[in-house]
This record gives C-alpha cells, sequence and structure tokens, in this order.
C-alpha cells in the first residue's frame, strides 16, 4: 500500500468547466474571493435528519421552520470514512460485488419536501392533477442520462407522458435515446456558461436560440422509450421579436403544413404546435431573424413530467444568470413543485484546501433560484464517488469527501433537502468496482448508460422512502380528522337532541 494514497496533483486540469466556475478558482488562487467560515454541527441549528413521523409535519399549518421532529446530528466528515477499505470478490468468479447503499446519518432535510411530498399525495389520490420537476445538472445527466430512468419510474407509479422541455440544439442531441432532435441551417445560440447575461434572458435551460435566416429549421423524433413513445402535447417557448416572424409546422410525414404568426408582445410567449401527439414533428422559422426561440415541451396534461437540463462543464454556478422574472414566467406555464440539482463532477479540484468558496456561491444560487420558483421545493444531490489512479490502484479522489460535505451543508443552509450519490453507491473506494462491472467509464466519473440507470433508479427509491413516510402520516392525519370529524358531528346532534327535549 503507497504511503500516499491520493494525488496531489490537478485532475480537472484539462476539464471543460464553465467561465463563473474559472473566475471562482482565479479568485481563490489570488486570495481575492471572500469566504464565510462554515460553522460545525455543535453550532448549527437543528437539522432535520429523519422521515416525517407525525401529522403534525404534513399540518398545512405547521411552517418547515417550526417542527419540532428533529435532533443534532454531525455532518459528512472524512473521518467517518476508511480510505483504505479493500473489497475482495465474494467467491470463485473473482468479480466483486458492488457495495449495497448505506444511509445518510446526518442531515437530509427530507421535511422541506413536504410542499412537493403533498402534491404527489395529491396525485396519486385524484390521477387528474401535475407535478412538475425541474433536473439541473452537469455532463452526468448528458443526453437525458439518469433523468430518463428517474423520470419513467416516477410517470410508472403516478402516471405522465412525455420527455418534458427540449431545448432547440443541445450538445448530446443526436445521440439522445429519450427523444432525437437536430437542427439544419442557421442558428445562432447564446448561453450562460460563457457567464454573462446578456440583454435578452436565457431561458429555463440558460439558453436562448435566434434563427440566423429562413434556413433555420429543427426535427424532434420520439424514442421508443417507456412513457415517450410519442412527442406529446407539443408547445414552443418564445420571446418578442419579429411581429412578422412565421413558424411552419410538419406533422410526420403529411404533405400538408400549419402555418404560426410568432406575433407574442411578452418576453416569454407559448403556443401550442398541434393538438396530437406525434412521432415526428418538423418547424421551420421565416422572418424570425430577431425572434428569441427558447425551445419545445412535450408533456401530458396530468401526471409527472421532468425536464431534464444538462451542460457539460457545469459548476452549477451559472444558475445565478437566469433572470428570476423571466424565470417566474417560465414557471406560470410550467409549474414547477421541485428543483433538483445535480452539480460537483466540475468542482473535485484538488486546488481547494476546502470548499468555503463553493458553499458561499452556492448558497446564492440556491437562494436565487427559490426566488425564481418560489412554489418549489428544493432536493441537492451530493456528488458521486470519483477514482483517482496512484501506482495502478484507484481510490476515492481526496475532495469528494470534502465537496460533499460542502454541499451538505449548503442544503441545510437554504433549507433544501439533501442525498448523496456517494453513499448510494456505496462509500468509499466503489466507483472502481461500479467500472469493472461496466456500469462507470473508465474516468472513474461518470455513469456508463447501465449506471446512469442504476443511479437514477436509487435516486428514486431513496425519494420514494421519504414520501412513503409522508404518506403514511398523511393517512393518518386524514383518519383523526375524520374521526374528530364524527365526535364534533355527533356531539352537534346529541345537543339538539336534548335542545328538543319536552
Amino acid at each position: 500500500m503507497p504511503n500516499n494514497v491520493f494525488v496531489e496533483g490537478n485532475s480537472s486540469a484539462h476539464s471543460v468547466v464553465d467561465r463563473l466556475m474559472i473566475e471562482a478558482m482565479n479568485d481563490l488562487e489570488i486570495g481575492g474571493a471572500p469566504v464565510t467560515a462554515i460553522q460545525d454541527s455543535n453550532q448549527l441549528k437543528k437539522a432535520v435528519t429523519q422521515p416525517i413521523s407525525s401529522t403534525k409535519a404534513v399540518s398545512n399549518k405547521t411552517s418547515l421552520e417550526t417542527l419540532n421532529d428533529t435532533y443534532y446530528q454531525h455532518l459528512i466528515s472524512a473521518s467517518d470514512f476508511d480510505f483504505n477499505l479493500e473489497y475482495r470478490p465474494t467467491d470463485s468468479s473473482r468479480i466483486i460485488a458492488i457495495p449495497k447503499p448505506f444511509p445518510l446519518k446526518s442531515y437530509t432535510g427530507i421535511n422541506h419536501l413536504n410542499r412537493f411530498f403533498e402534491k404527489l399525495y395529491e396525485l396519486e389520490q385524484s390521477k387528474k392533477a401535475k407535478v412538475r420537476i425541474a433536473y439541473y445538472g452537469d455532463s452526468m445527466i448528458d443526453g437525458d442520462l439518469i433523468v430518463q430512468d428517474f423520470r419513467s419510474a416516477l410517470q410508472n407509479r403516478f402516471g405522465g407522458l412525455g420527455v418534458g422541455f427540449v431545448p432547440i440544439q443541445s450538445e448530446s442531441a443526436r445521440s439522445r435515446y429519450s427523444v432525437k432532435h437536430y437542427t439544419l441551417g442557421n442558428w445562432k445560440e447564446d448561453n450562460f456558461m460563457k457567464g454573462s447575461a446578456d440583454s435578452i434572458p436565457y431561458g429555463i435551460n440558460g439558453a436562448v436560440f435566434f434563427p440566423v435566416d429562413a434556413t433555420a429549421r429543427v426535427h424532434y423524433v420520439a424514442s421508443g422509450i417507456k412513457n415517450a413513445y410519442q412527442l406529446n402535447s407539443p408547445r414552443l417557448f418564445y420571446g418578442s421579436g419579429n411581429k412578422d416572424a412565421v413558424l411552419k409546422v410538419t406533422e410526420e410525414k403529411d404533405n400538408s403544413a400549419t402555418y404560426i404568426l410568432l406575433n407574442g408582445t411578452q418576453s416569454f410567449n407559448s403556443v401550442p404546435i398541434s393538438t396530437n401527439n406525434l412521432r415526428k414533428i418538423q418547424l421551420d422559422f421565416s422572418n424570425a431573424q430577431n425572434t428569441p426561440i427558447y425551445g419545445m415541451d412535450f408533456s401530458n396534461h396530468t401526471g409527472i413530467a421532468v425536464d431534464g437540463f444538462s451542460n457539460r462543464g457545469n459548476s452549477g454556478l451559472p444558475l445565478s444568470l437566469l433572470n428570476i422574472s423571466q424565470m417566474q414566467k417560465f414557471d406560470q406555464s410550467l409549474s414547477y413543485d421541485l428543483i433538483i440539482l445535480q452539480f460537483g463532477a466540475n468542482v473535485l479540484t484538488r486546488k481547494s484546501k476546502n470548499y468555503n468558496w463553493y458553499y458561499n456561491r452556492m448558497t446564492q444560487v440556491v437562494h436565487h433560484l427559490k426566488q425564481a420558483f418560489p412554489e418549489a421545493d428544493v432536493l441537492i444531490l451530493g456528488t458521486a464517488d470519483k477514482g483517482t489512479k496512484l501506482d495502478d490502484i484507484v481510490k476515492t479522489d481526496s475532495s469528494v469527501v470534502k465537496l460533499l460535505r460542502s454541499q451538505q451543508q449548503y442544503a441545510l443552509k437554504t433549507q433544501s433537502s439533501f442525498i448523496s450519490l456517494f453513499h448510494l453507491m456505496g462509500g468509499v473506494n466503489t466507483m472502481p468496482i461500479w467500472s469493472d462491472q461496466k456500469l462507470a467509464n473508465k474516468d472513474f466519473t461518470h455513469f456508463s448508460p447501465q449506471g446512469s440507470r442504476k443511479i437514477g433508479g436509487m435516486i428514486y427509491e431513496e425519494l420514494m422512502n421519504g414520501y412513503s413516510a409522508f404518506a403514511k402520516a398523511r393517512i393518518q392525519q386524514n383518519m383523526l380528522q375524520q374521526k374528530a370529524d364524527s365526535l364534533y358531528i355527533k356531539a352537534v346532534n346529541d345537543s339538539i337532541s336534548y335542545l328538543r327535549r319536552p
């Protein structure tokens, strides 16, 4: 065993990251980034660490800030883990079994999903409501990986069809399995990964697209993934631009086309493209050079919708560039109930002795998103394991637990919920095992399609564990309320009977 398990170099030096991340790291190097000391667990206010266990937790009259079913627990620390842990084959096959997930015995903030769980409960009871989730992430969810399986699992249980919001262009458009889309002709894109907010506000996915001329065209083709066999209830989102802008819509292989005038006057406009659920659709834009085009929504009118927003190299910091007013307009149309943030792969750099600077900036990002989507709860997904090779041995990167702790702390600070992917994977030194079993790539960072399917299912199961506790308490509350109502009615009837006595 080598004396030093970890490489002290910067494994992220050649990664493409967003401009805000680069600026933050430059500030860190020159000492120009003010940081706020992160408090230890004995200084923190009460941290919710248990599933909802009482009817009080789901009462509409009980605020999240005054819940009493809480207790103190330490936050994630490097001392919690044995970094020299070795896994051995359990039989003669020499295949090492994937370690089982282990429970997070510190802050989870599960009570901060009460509003979201209430919406799920209403949907489960009525089958008529709609619950929508925005899932933001980096290259870990590129091409709808993880998200598509998380979405399908929710739709299998609660209903719903479609892949949700799809941009005009994306880095993985042609390789995305849940829906194929590609552009032809001339387009211009502005994206928040550049690190500056332009005069035209970005769309919900951090991008805005402009047709350069009449050659601008986009195709969408539904895939064979479950619950997304069609392009459900297609809607276009666009901004104010040329009053003579026209959209030509060609459905399936029809020779005929529909023409729609894109003359909306607001910074956010939406228009239904078709009343049909389609397999293919082609959009051609003319006279639309100055018209911001944001993307399409393909989702059913009831059930679950999950929008996956991925950007390679995204640290999460560019989300601060989303215009609050514009996001609120998107939210009025889409009505988000949950915001999921999965970042960290691009932040794992050993240039940082700690991640206080990231804690500070991401705390601001989450507060920013809560203003943009005031009715939505927030779930932070802590980083997955990342392997670093030294002397032909792959071990957990030294920065993983530091970053994980930082993510847990800004979840606590912003009253957000927290799930650790590191724990779901099995903890220390699990990434090389996932890689050996074709569940992760040989970069020991990204999941393979098979691994993405597995981790998406794990996130779903972890979320449903919290929901099950909520639903159980909700049912108990209903029973108690029904009993109280029954006793009240009986008391009223008894009083009336007594007063009517001769």
